[in-house]
């Protein structure tokens, strides 16, 4: 038996495009980088993602250049022939769930929420959580609280 499970995030590189098959099913695909390598061995790879149905018909919209998300799906190679009769290959993602994150650091755990926060002087510290829990906007489910490290004594940073 084999697993194919595959999980990345990154900021998506180009807005997400929609097309319709003759049978009037929606497809829809963005790119997103895959990081591998450190230092100046890095390197950057691209991952198509593809969402088909119901999400491919409403996350579009939402789904721009920049916009920071996690997918987990289906890894395969989709191979074509291009114009010149070349075998290509481009590594996809069947996407399963896509998740939308925070966009700044001062909302981690949060997605793509407002604010709850009042302002730094009437706060009492950096990591106060927010008044309501955050809701997660793919499944509407709430969201657990971002964990405050600065009340644990056990940890040594």
């Amino acid at each position: 038996m084999a697993i194919n499970l595959f999980v990345a995030g990154g900021n998506i590189g180009r807005d997400c495009e929609v097309r319709v098959t003759p049978a009037g099913k929606h497809i829809a695909t963005f790119p997103l980088p895959v990081k591998q390598g450190y230092g100046e061995h890095e390197k950057t790879s691209w991952v198509q993602c593809k969402l088909f149905g119901g999400q491919a018909e409403k996350l579009p919209n939402y789904l721009l250049k920049g916009v920071k998300v996690v997918v987990q799906g289906e890894f395969v190679l989709d191979e074509w022939n291009d114009k010149d009769g070349q075998k290509r290959q481009t590594p996809t993602v069947i996407v399963n769930s896509l998740e939308f994150m925070s966009q700044n650091q001062s909302n981690a755990g949060q997605t793509n929420q407002p604010s709850q926060r009042a302002p730094a002087s009437q706060q009492g510290g950096y990591n106060q959580r927010p008044a309501a829990p955050a809701q997660n906007q793919m499944s509407g489910a709430p969201m657990a609280p971002p964990i405050d490290f600065d009340d644990d004594p056990d940890i040594p940073f």
